[in-house]
């Protein structure tokens, strides 16, 4: 009896130990759970002021810069033609980002514009840095500055607030397009373009598309032969050019160019019935007051004319 009484205390006590080992992990876990803090109290507030789309514009020079939070980043080089408003991309490059205190570190891992972003690293300083500028100090004391092109949505955006896709509608476009030879016959390009924004507030200001948008537009379709844009599938990749084209010019926000209407033809007749068809009708017109009153006595002229007879 004794010697069941001593197994049976031992036993008692190792699962005593063995319970008070599983609750003091549970407690552990539990604290550490609820001490963890949230993702967004990890980043600091000088990284939630860098992360999202810049840009840059400088003379006929623009430049895109992405900071994402995964810790990566890509830029956009483009570069206005010296005799047209044609903005052509001249390269990209991409690669990781670091920052500690206000010390910005660009490792470039890949690039086809090393004069702007050259292979290895770049170390700037982020002299001043807020929700619509920052601006960049290099190791030769150059700084430039930089406009938040993107507009970042509120993640605490109120309940039920309203929001909208706006769409920008061009006039019709009619271009003549370009030709190999001075025999070849004369071809026209009509289009109808909307240009698709990305989801902002109602309340939010739509931007307006800056006139040099309208100038390069005319100048890259009139360079394309009959050949760019005789096919569907011709007219998509105009399409996508379009959209690398007028992206600049709204500050990041264009998520596409559609095309609604395309016509390609060799008949005036039909230029204009393009043109007619998808014009917005002009504003009704109120005559000033005093037409309103000459055309009103003029009635009353008729009519005792009419009671006269």
């Amino acid at each position: 009896m004794d010697r069941q009484l001593i197994l049976a205390r031992n036993l008692f006590v190792a699962i005593s130990i063995i319970l008070s080992i599983i609750i003091q992990f549970f407690n552990c876990d539990y604290a550490d759970a609820k001490e963890e803090p949230a993702p967004e109290a990890l980043i600091s507030p000088t990284t939630q002021l860098l992360l999202g789309t810049w840009s840059q514009h400088n003379n006929r020079v623009y430049t895109l810069l992405i900071i994402r939070a995964n810790g990566k980043w890509t830029s956009d080089y483009r570069v206005e033609g010296a005799a047209s408003k044609i903005v052509e991309r001249k390269g990209q490059a991409s690669g990781k980002w670091t920052l500690e205190d206000k010390r910005l570190t660009f490792t470039v891992e890949s690039s086809d514009i090393e004069d702007v972003w050259p292979n290895g690293t770049v170390d700037l300083e982020i002299v001043t840095i807020n929700k619509k500028s920052m601006s960049l100090k290099y190791p030769n004391s150059r700084v430039t500055t930089w406009t938040k092109a993107r507009v970042e949505k509120d993640k605490k955006k109120k309940a039920g607030a309203a929001s909208i896709t706006p769409k920008i509608s061009m006039k019709p476009i009619v271009v003549n397009l370009n030709k190999l030879s001075s025999k070849d016959s004369n071809r026209y390009l009509c289009i109808a373009l909307e240009l698709h924004l990305e989801e902002m507030e109602a309340t939010a200001a739509i931007p307006k598309l800056h006139p040099r948008a309208w100038d390069s537009t005319i100048l890259f379709l009139s360079s394309l032969l009959y050949n760019d844009v005789k096919t569907f599938d011709d007219m998509k990749l105009v399409t996508n050019r379009l959209d690398r084209l007028l992206a600049p010019y709204l500050d990041g926000l264009l998520t596409k160019a559609v095309l609604t209407h395309v016509m390609v033809t060799s008949s005036m007749d039909k230029v204009n019935e393009f043109i007619i068809s998808h014009s917005l009708p002009p504003p009704l017109e109120t005559p000033p007051d005093g037409e309103k009153a000459s055309e009103g006595e003029g009635k009353k002229d008729e009519e005792k004319k009419s009671k006269a007879h």
